[in-house]
């Protein structure tokens, strides 16, 4: 009997009937998915496939996921665990290597190189099927275990995919470019080349499943500050490493006289809401604690703009952050906090 036994009776070692949907997934309302084993060994045959490519080909089996990217950068090649660090630190090297080019070309030419292959349909459809499979029927173990499980399942399947920070940092070249002297892109650019060693130190041993896991923390703070912000009454928001606005509260949106709802998902970067000088300030002083855990809170002043090109009037204020870094100490949340000041 264990010769026809479906893919969810194989794995719990339970007998299965001819029927398909066998009785067995019906009473576990899962018909849907019911069917024969072959679909799983072809899925088993292409991981060892994965497993057995030389390094060489850009596919290696790292802690279960077929992740490994190599990029150049300075005197030798460095691997990467995570694509996406990979193309972080990269596009850092590329703000670096075009001191004084004054051409933004190289920013958005980096990194195409990260377009995934075309792909067989069989083999998309055997990933989303196997998260499916693992979701609805997880092996027996930890829990934790079982989590982790599904989790790579889900993906293999494409359906989680870490924060794309090159975005961010196309922009904020974009930004200078356009609005900034070249003596305040130099100043920007000289933070940056301070802590790129070790952002890089840290990032190369990062998978996409860690940085998945970061992000989920993200999404947890992001929450959290619901609450801080709306009793807290003094202006106050929170941005991304590279400068996207997340959450800010209504006193906020009041100072700068902007709509609350454009302090969400990054449409707009606190660099975009400061004066030049105040944003340089900003970045040098975030640039030399950025790395450093036994410091994360800087008190400073700057000059707060309204996005509108027709308002150009500025704010003076007392201003204070907070970087909160994940568990690898990689800033990933920026709190700040403004504060008027009245000028006589």
């Amino acid at each position: 009997m264990d010769n026809v036994a479906c893919v969810y009776c194989r794995r719990s070692h339970m007998t299965c009937d001819e029927g398909r949907p066998c009785q067995r997934c019906i009473k576990r309302s899962i018909g849907h998915l019911c069917h024969d084993e072959c679909v799983k060994i072809y899925s088993y045959i292409y991981s060892l496939s994965l497993m057995a490519a030389p390094i060489g080909s850009n596919q290696s089996n790292m802690g279960g996921l077929p992740l490994q990217f190599y990029g150049q950068m300075g005197a030798g090649q460095l691997t990467f665990a995570s694509e996406q660090m990979g193309n972080e630190i990269s596009v850092i090297s590329d703000f670096l290597d075009s001191l004084g080019s004054g051409s933004d070309q190289a920013m958005y030419n980096s990194n195409n190189n990260t377009s995934t292959p075309a792909t067989a349909p069989t083999t998309t459809v055997n990933t989303t099927e196997r998260f499916f499979l693992t979701a609805a029927d997880p092996s027996d173990g930890k829990l934790e275990d079982r989590l982790t499980e599904v989790i790579n399942a889900k993906y293999e399947a494409g359906f989680l995919k870490p924060y794309n920070y090159v975005n961010g940092y196309a922009r904020l070249q974009k930004y200078m470019d356009n609005n900034m002297s070249a003596s305040s892109r130099q100043r920007i650019l000289n933070v940056m080349g301070t802590f790129r060693p070790a952002f890089r130190s840290v990032a190369q041993s990062l998978t996409d499943i860690d940085l998945i896991l970061v992000e989920e923390a993200f999404e947890r703070l992001l929450l959290d500050y619901d609450r801080v912000f709306s009793s807290m009454g003094i202006p106050a928001c929170l941005w991304r490493r590279t400068g996207e606005i997340y959450k800010g509260n209504k006193e906020f949106a009041a100072l700068v006289n902007v709509p609350i709802e454009n302090l969400r998902e990054g449409r707009l970067c606190i660099y975009e809401l400061m004066a030049e000088e105040s944003a340089v300030n900003y970045w040098e002083k975030y640039g030399n604690i950025a790395f450093d855990p036994g410091q994360k809170a800087v008190l400073t002043s700057c000059l707060l703009r309204s996005p509108n090109p027709e308002n150009t009037s500025v704010i003076s204020c007392c201003f204070s952050f907070t970087i909160r870094r994940d568990k690898y100490n990689i800033p990933t949340v920026i709190v700040g906090n403004f504060l008027p000041i009245q000028l006589q």
